[in-house]
C-alpha cells in the first residue's frame, strides 16, 4: 500500500497555483495532486533511506495533461525529502525547450538546471550543497554521459546520497534496451548507448525512484517479469474536463470522422515522380474547405484564437514539400474565384464551401451566417502559414495565425501538442502497424471541447479501423492496469493486424502469444504424489463431462470453471513451463471473458475403459496440441468460444496416474502478448 504524502507543502502549493492559470477546473487540480501523492506513496522513501530501487509508471492519455503532473510531483517530491529530481525528455530541441521552459516557469521555489548548466563543477556543486533541485536532461548519450560525470566528481558523500526521483518521459521511446539481429541471441549482452546510460544513472543514487512516463506503455508491460524497466507499480493518469480521445472518434456513433479514398493518399506519397501534378486531389480538397469553414466560423466567435490544420501522410520529406505545395497551390486558386465572384470558378468554390458549413452545422449548430464566413476566408487565406515539419526544419509548431497548416512526419508525432487543432488529414499506412507507434500520431486528441463541433479527421477507412482497434486496446489495458495497479498481471490485449509495439526493444527470447485458434498444454504433466489430490478432485468435477458410451462429445462450461480445473493441473518442473504458467494463463482467461463472454467448451477423454489412456507420453510443444493431429478436436467442439481438454493418462513408470490439460482459444482476430524469464 502506499504510504502517507504531505500534499499542501509550499513547492506544491505554488505549483498548484501557477497551474490555475491554465487549469481552471478545482476538481482538475486536486485530481493532479492525488496523482503526483499517488506516485510518491509507491516511491522510495527519501528520509528513511530506502536503498531498495522503485520502478513505476505514470500512464496517461495522449495530449492528457501528463505534463501537469510531472510538475506537481516533481513539487511535491521536494517537500517530502527529496533531494534532487531528473527529468529526462526529448532529445528534439523544440521539444527539450519546451519542457524546459514549462518546468521552470511552474517550480518556482526549486532551482531547474537545463543541460549546460552542468558543465560549471564549481557551480554544480554550489547547487548540490544548497537546496532541492531539478535537472532536465534530453535522452542524448553525450548530455547523459556529461550529467553523470558532474554527479561522479561530485563524490560519494555528496551526490551518490542524494534521494533522487528520475521522470523519464515518453519512457518508451529512447530509453529500452534494442535488441539486433547481432545481439538477439545474447539476450542484450550488447546494450544500447541511451539504456546504458540510463541505467547507470539509476544505480549511481542511494536511494532512488524511476518514474516512466507515457501514453502508450505497451514495450514496457512486455519486458522481462524481471526487467529494470517493467513498471512494478502504475498510477493511471485520467483527463480533465473539455478532454476529447478515441471515444469522439472511434466508437461506433462517431460523427466526426470523413472517410477518403486509400489510393489517393497512396497517390500523394509517391513524392519521387517524374512530374507530379499539383492539382489537389478531392479528399484533402474537402479537408481543406472544412478547415477553412471551419477555422472562420471559430474566429467569429472567438477573434482571438488561431486554429490549425493538421496533414500526416509519410515520414518523407519529399512527400511533404510536395503536399505543401499542392496545399499553396489550392489555397492561390481559392484566392483568385474569391477575387472574381461573376465566375464560374466562384460559384463551384461557393458550393463546395457551402457543402462543408452544412456537414460542419451536423454538429455546430451555431454556426455563424455563411455569408460572412465566407467575408472572413477572403479576408484571412492571404495570411495563411503553410509550413513542412520535418527533421531538416526547426519551425515552431504553433498556431500564429487564424490558418496554421502543418504538414509533416515523424515530428508531429510523440510530444507535440498543437493548439486548437481542429482539421486532421491523416494517411500513415504501414503494412505491420505498431499499436503505441499509430497511437502516438493521434494528435487530434487532447483538449478540444471547445472547439469539437467543427472538428473533422479524414482518413482512409482502412486507417480508420487500425485506430479502432488500438482505441479499443488502449482500453483494455487500462481496465487491467486500474485492476492490478502494483504491475501483477502478465499479458496484454493485442488485435491483429495490429502489433503491441515495435519488435527491437522485446528481447525475443522471451515473449510468447496466446493467438486466435491456437493450442496451450504443458510440455509434461506432473507425475507425482504431489498431484494425487488434484487428480481425485479433478476425477469427481469431471465425472458428469465423459463423452464416451454414446454422451456428448462435449459440454458447455464457464470460463471460471476452466481456470479452476487448470489450477490443479501442474506441469512438470523438471521440464520447465513458460506457455503453460497459470498466472499468465488466468489474466488470459479473464480477458477472453471480456471479448467473448464467460461461456466455453470441456470436453473429456478418459479411455476406452475409463480408467485413462495407456501412454508413455513424449514431450509435446506448448502451442502443438496433444489432440489435434487428424483434425479431430475441430470435427467434434466448435471454435467459437474457448475449449478446455481434460485427456486422463493412467499410471506409467514414470509415476501416478494424472490429468493432461490442453486449451484451444477461440477463433477471432485477437491475440493476446507476454513476457515470460528464462
Amino acid at each position: 500500500m502506499p504510504r502517507e504524502i504531505i500534499h499542501d507543502g509550499q513547492n506544491t502549493t505554488e505549483a498548484l497555483n501557477v497551474l490555475s492559470t491554465e487549469i481552471t477546473s478545482p476538481e482538475s487540480l486536486h485530481a493532479i495532486a492525488e496523482r503526483a501523492a499517488n506516485i510518491l506513496g509507491y516511491a522510495a522513501d527519501p528520509v528513511a533511506g530506502t536503498t531498495e530501487p522503485i520502478y513505476g509508471l505514470l500512464y496517461g492519455l495522449i495530449q492528457s495533461g501528463k505534463t501537469s503532473i510531472i510538475t506537481v510531483t516533481a513539487a511535491m517530491s521536494a517537500d517530502n525529502g527529496f533531494k534532487c529530481v531528473v527529468i529526462l525528455t526529448s532529445d528534439i530541441n523544440p521539444l527539450y525547450d519546451q519542457t524546459l521552459r514549462r518546468i521552470s516557469s511552474q517550480l518556482r521555489g526549486l532551482p531547474v538546471l537545463g543541460k549546460d548548466d552542468w558543465n560549471d563543477q564549481a557551480r554544480f556543486e554550489r547547487q548540490i550543497r544548497t537546496s532541492a533541485f531539478v535537472v532536465v536532461c534530453s535522452k542524448n548519450s553525450s548530455h547523459l554521459t556529461n550529467l553523470l560525470e558532474a554527479f561522479k566528481k561530485v563524490g560519494a558523500s555528496g551526490a551518490r546520497g542524494l534521494p533522487t526521483l528520475i521522470i523519464d518521459d515518453e519512457a518508451d521511446q529512447a530509453s529500452l534496451n534494442t535488441y539486433t539481429q547481432s545481439n538477439a541471441k545474447k539476450r542484450a549482452q550488447e546494450i544500447s548507448a541511451i539504456n546504458k546510460r540510463i541505467t547507470e544513472l539509476r544505480e549511481f543514487f542511494k536511494t532512488n525512484t524511476y518514474l516512466q512516463v507515457t501514453a502508450t506503455p505497451q514495450a514496457l508491460f512486455l519486458q522481462r517479469p524481471d526487467n529494470l524497466y517493467r513498471p512494478s507499480f502504475t498510477v493511471l493518469s485520467e483527463p480533465g474536463p473539455g478532454y476529447v480521445g478515441g471515444e469522439a472518434f472511434f466508437e461506433t456513433d462517431s460523427k466526426l470522422l470523413r472517410p477518403v479514398p486509400l489510393e489517393e493518399v497512396d497517390e500523394m506519397r509517391a513524392g519521387h515522380q517524374p512530374a507530379p501534378t499539383q492539382k489537389i486531389p478531392k479528399g484533402l480538397r474537402q479537408a481543406v474547405l472544412s478547415f477553412l469553414v471551419g477555422a472562420a466560423a471559430k474566429n467569429l466567435q472567438y477573434p482571438k484564437d488561431n486554429f490549425a490544420f493538421l496533414c500526416h501522410i509519410s515520414h518523407v520529406k519529399v512527400d511533404h514539400k510536395r503536399v505543401a505545395g499542392v496545399i499553396d497551390s489550392f489555397r492561390e486558386e481559392v484566392l483568385n474565384s474569391l477575387g472574381d465572384q461573376t465566375s464560374p470558378a466562384f460559384a463551384k468554390l461557393k458550393n463546395d464551401l457551402y457543402l462543408a458549413y452544412q456537414d460542419l452545422a451536423e454538429t455546430e449548430p451555431a454556426l455563424p451566417d455563411f455569408e460572412k464566413i465566407i467575408e472572413r476566408i477572403k479576408f484571412l487565406l492571404p495570411a495563411a502559414n503553410i509550413k513542412e515539419i520535418n527533421s531538416t526544419s526547426d519551425a515552431a509548431i504553433i498556431a500564429e495565425r487564424v490558418y496554421s497548416i502543418f504538414v509533416g512526419g515523424n515530428k508531429l508525432g510523440r510530444g507535440v501538442t498543437i493548439p486548437n487543432l481542429i482539421t486532421s488529414y491523416y494517411g500513415r499506412n504501414p503494412k505491420h502497424p505498431n499499436a503505441d507507434t499509430v497511437l502516438q500520431h493521434a494528435r487530434m486528441y487532447g483538449y478540444r471541447q471547445k472547439h469539437i463541433g467543427v472538428t473533422r479527421l479524414f482518413l482512409p477507412e482502412k486507417l480508420a479501423e487500425h485506430f479502432r482497434l488500438i482505441h479499443q486496446m488502449e482500453k483494455a489495458l487500462r481496465e487491467l492496469v486500474a485492476k492490478y495497479p502494483e504491475g501483477k498481471f502478465e499479458g496484454i490485449y493485442i488485435t491483429s493486424p495490429v502489433n503491441p509495439t515495435r519488435k527491437s526493444v522485446l528481447d525475443p527470447n522471451s515473449i510468447g502469444l496466446y493467438v486466435a485458434g491456437g493450442y496451450c498444454n504443458p510440455l509434461y504433466p506432473l507425475r507425482s504424489e504431489a498431484v494425487s489430490e488434484s487428480t481425485k478432485w479433478l476425477d469427481e468435477q469431471l465425472s458428469k463431462y465423459d463423452n464416451e458410451n454414446g454422451n456428448p462429445e462435449y459440454y458447455e462450461i464457464t470460463i471460471d470453471f476452466v481456470i479452476a480445473m487448470i489450477e490443479r493441473c501442474l506441469p512438470d518442473p523438471n521440464v520447465g513451463a513458460e506457455m503453460w504458467d497459470i498466472k499468465t494463463l488466468t489474466t488470459a482467461l479473464e480477458k477472453l471473458k471480456t471479448i467473448h463472454g464467460n461461456k466455453a467448451y470441456i470436453r473429456v477423454r478418459r479411455g476406452p475403459d475409463g480408467k485413462g489412456f495407456s501412454r508413455n507420453e513424449p514431450r509435446q510443444r506448448e502451442t502443438q496440441g496433444i489432440e489435434t493431429k487428424g483434425g479431430e478436436l475441430k470435427e467434434t467442439v466448435p471454435s467459437d468460444k474457448l475449449t478446455l481438454v481434460m485427456y486422463r493418462l493412467e499410471p506409467s513408470q514414470k509415476g501416478v496416474d494424472v490429468w493432461w490439460p490442453m486449451l484451444r482459444f477461440p477463433d477471432g482476430n485477437y491475440a493476446i502478448a507476454f513476457s515470460f524469464n528464462r
